[in-house]
């Protein structure tokens, strides 16, 4: 497996590819690629060579893990999209609805079905946290423990 963001993929991921090979004498070195979407912040991609990167540890200095894994996991992986202060906010609380959500009765096995298939479903969390936030109980605390939400 081969990770990084899509605009990674030429050349950088395809040059450690070449080097991977050349140095191991393998043919192949990864069967897959794994390419998150581009980050963008005030309308520019965030990158390094830019200076406009907004740290995981910065956030985390008001922020619980909890929520920021939470605003970084519920998208689509795969598409690109806008850091904006103010989804944090948001994430922080659907963190919450979903702790809410936790705590009511058990619900019904169908939903917790629903929420794994979303999660294996090209990791549809945004699906599985809106059918957990829905139908409560075990589904919800089945999103919680997946997304290590705790």
């Amino acid at each position: 497996m081969l990770a990084g963001g899509a605009d990674l993929a030429f050349p950088h991921h395809a040059y450690q590819s070449a080097m991977a090979a050349a140095a191991t004498g393998a043919g192949l070195f990864a069967r897959r690629g794994f390419r998150a979407g581009i980050v963008s912040v005030d309308g520019a991609k965030m990158a390094k060579s830019t200076g406009n990167l907004v740290l995981v540890q910065d956030l985390l200095a008001d922020t619980p893990g909890a929520a920021v894994r939470l605003f970084l996991l519920d998208r689509p992986w795969a598409q690109p999209w806008e850091y904006r202060s103010e989804d944090l906010a948001l994430a922080t609380g659907r963190l919450e609805e979903l702790y809410v959500a936790a705590g009511r009765k058990p619900g019904s096995a169908a939903a917790v079905d629903a929420v794994r298939d979303a999660l294996l479903d090209d990791l549809d969390v945004p699906r599985a946290v809106g059918t957990a936030l829905e139908a409560g109980g075990e589904a919800a605390r089945a999103v919680i423990r997946t997304l290590a939400l705790q």
